[in-house]
């Protein structure tokens, strides 16, 4: 594929036609050599590109901190927000907000969990070295509860039931994505329960994974042929979706994938007792259940 293509693929902050326009403005180089629009990118060259300064982009810092302890922080994270940095959302992310920007700042919290961009809900972090280390103990090894809610196309059926499928990176994609992958796929559980039948094309459920793979609900649900609604990644091919990056619309009435980290149970290692955390349901989410439902 062309080196625009390429990036446009594999670094999404940008679209095709911003990348197109660094090539013209001799800013990208394949093996050493200023690229044109028809340069192709084959496997093991080296691309450079030298990037100009971006303005901080806007995103949705409108987050609430929702448990805080000397050891702990747990914070209601919406859509539209980065946890970490990553291209030009170096200043514009979570982690960076908490630390230099929020009054009062908390310059000594590292992630505990992460969430994609567009999932809200629940991110705990932690404010001591010592507990971060056991808090991510707690999540590799299985013992924390996460509870997500999820509105997804159709009806799944049985109401109740275990998804037990690994998942993998697709292969070749343009568009970097996970798959389920019964041949190099790592293992990935996730329960699923009908909470409310919505209409017939959509409803509510609450997801509980086991294991924590990158994008585990997104592509558990996809693969079982319930999609979650608005998630444009694991409902579209390449192509559509980078056309999609170009110009965003909204999926079935939500402009991103209706899933929501909404509650997290943890041993606390300090205090030693359980401590159980929730978050609403984002006023999006809710919103889009209540036009369905009434429409319907």
């Amino acid at each position: 594929m062309t080196v625009p293509a390429y990036l446009a693929g594999r670094f999404t902050y940008l679209s095709e036609a911003a990348w197109c326009q660094l090539v013209e403005e001799g800013r990208i180089s394949c093996n050493g050599v200023i690229c044109g629009l028809a340069t192709t990118v084959a496997r093991g060259d080296t691309i450079r590109c030298d990037m100009p300064d971006f303005g901080t982009p806007e995103v949705n810092l409108d987050y609430r901190i929702v448990y805080q302890d000397d050891w702990l922080l747990a914070v209601n994270k919406p859509a539209g927000l980065r946890v970490h940095s990553g291209g030009k959302f170096v200043n514009a992310n979570l982690i960076y907000h908490l630390r230099h920007v929020r009054q009062p700042p908390y310059p000594e919290v590292n992630l505990v969990n992460r969430l994609d961009a567009d999932t809200s809900g629940l991110v705990l972090l932690a404010r001591d070295k010592t507990v971060l280390s056991q808090l991510m103990q707690q999540f590799a090894n299985g013992s924390v509860v996460k509870r997500y809610l999820a509105v997804v196309s159709g009806r799944p059926s049985p109401a109740a039931s275990t998804i037990n499928l690994p998942i993998g990176p697709v292969k070749g994609a343009r568009v970097p994505r996970y798959e389920v992958n019964g041949a190099q796929g790592k293992a990935a559980v996730t329960h699923y329960q009908i909470l409310r039948e919505l209409t017939d094309n959509f409803t509510l459920l609450e997801l509980k994974p086991e294991s924590g793979r990158t994008h585990q609900l997104r592509v558990h649900m996809a693969a079982m042929g319930h999609p979650i609604v608005g998630d444009a990644l694991y409902t579209m091919n390449d192509d559509d979706y980078l056309d999609w990056l170009r110009n965003p619309s909204t999926q079935s009435g939500i402009k991103r994938q209706a899933l929501h980290s909404h509650q997290l149970q943890f041993f606390h290692p300090v205090q030693q007792t359980t401590c159980s955390l929730t978050a609403p349901l984002a006023p999006d989410i809710a919103q889009f259940i209540n036009d369905v439902t009434t429409t319907d």
